[in-house]
């Protein structure tokens, strides 16, 4: 669990080789739908086309991660690329942000407690760089962020127990079934329809009606359209704000072959040949 600016400074090492994949780990902001203004959709989509997509991957990941255009990746059963996109763009940002009430970011000071920001202090040497190029490109249309690092037992009490969190960044969630329907369980299923881990508190009838009847469905040309409504709906409305997928990398003897990547993002050494 090296970070890929360590990674970064094996490669030249001798006698190590490393390599990665993209599977299923990411980065992403994380807006709570219960606390306002978070409520607010052109909000959640003017905070997304501020988003230093470019930038992120550079400082936090030393270009070993790419812009996630999607609320699930690519390795995922049932995977499709959702219509709408907000790439970086700071003039529909700040139109966005109008459009949603706060012109410039003119009424945004009354909610300067669900602006700071929270992220994983253990990990703020990649964490923390990206938490101020994130604050940096919002203060840019308008939109006043503080930085609010904590430790991981407070933060994860408070983003999967409390719920509580009005805005942070999340880098450890990955569903190990690579499955669509399995990961809409984990994230975007409301409470009352069997949802388990819901920390952006994201309801709506519709999702959670497609899952349903998806779950159960075993003709796969009827399940298609359900899984693929799911994910133009969450995009669409921005469940949470994908940032970018990071590769998940490994360093290893150059003797070593047979390294795969599994979901749960473990070895099997089973699968692993060491040359004499």
């Amino acid at each position: 669990r090296l970070t890929a600016r360590e990674f970064e400074g094996l490669r030249s090492a001798r006698g190590v080789k490393v390599a990665g994949v993209y599977g299923n780990e990411t980065l992403f902001l994380n807006l709570n739908w219960k606390t306002p203004p978070f409520d607010n959709s052109k909000l959640r989509q003017a905070i997304a086309a501020a988003m230093p997509y470019r930038q992120i991957a550079a400082i936090g990941y030393a270009n070993q991660a790419r812009r996630w255009e999607a609320h699930y990746t690519e390795v995922l059963n049932g995977y499709v690329k959702p219509d709408a996109q907000f790439p970086q763009d700071q003039t529909r940002a700040k139109a966005l942000l109008a459009e949603a009430g706060f012109p410039e970011g003119k009424g945004l000071e009354k909610y300067a407690d669900a602006f700071r920001l929270a992220f994983t202090a253990e990990r703020e040497s990649y964490l923390g760089p990206i938490a101020t190029t994130i604050q940096s490109a919002l203060k840019d249309v308008g939109i006043p962020i503080q930085l609010d690092p904590m430790p991981q037992t407070q933060i994860a009490d408070r983003r999967l127990v409390k719920k509580d969190l009005p805005i942070s960044i999340s880098d450890t969630e990955k569903p190990v079934g690579p499955d669509v329907i399995y990961a809409t369980k984990l994230f975007f299923v409301s409470a009352g329809a069997g949802g388990v881990n819901n920390m952006a508190n994201y309801s709506n009838a519709d999702v959670d009606k497609m899952f349903a009847q998806a779950l159960i469905e075993s003709d796969v040309a009827k399940r298609e359209p359900l899984v693929r409504g799911i994910q133009q709906i969450l995009q669409s409305e921005l469940a949470w704000i994908p940032l970018v997928e990071t590769r998940t990398q490994w360093a290893f003897s150059e003797k070593l072959s047979g390294i795969s990547w599994h979901p749960d993002n473990s070895l099997r050494l089973f699968d692993l040949k060491l040359a004499p």
